[in-house]
């Protein structure tokens, strides 16, 4: 077990000036924070337990047009579904 690699995990990530957009264009908007300041507390905290669990956190950028893009190419809402499977999608394509 010793010799496993670090298990990758991607947190989703989001830039102060995209955070309005975002929450705008997201179906289940309500599941997300109201200010991008209560955001990034959150998403640090979770970025902090997940490196003291010994994972790899690597911080997946949304941009609302790539997103939009690539929520409409799948055929999928943008909601949490939604971004869960394309920062899994980015994730297994970042480098460890």
């Amino acid at each position: 077990m010793a010799n496993e690699p670090t298990r990758q995990i991607g947190l989703p990530w989001y830039r102060r000036e995209d955070y309005p957009r975002i929450r705008e264009m997201m179906a289940d908007r309500h599941n997300l924070a109201p200010t991008y300041e209560s955001w990034l507390a959150a998403a640090e905290n979770n970025e902090s337990v997940g490196r003291d669990a010994g994972l790899h956190v690597n911080r997946i950028l949304i941009e609302p047009e790539a997103f939009a893009r690539w929520c409409a190419a799948q055929g999928v809402e943008p909601d949490s579904a939604a971004r869960r499977d394309y920062v899994a999608e980015k994730n297994s394509r970042a480098e460890p």
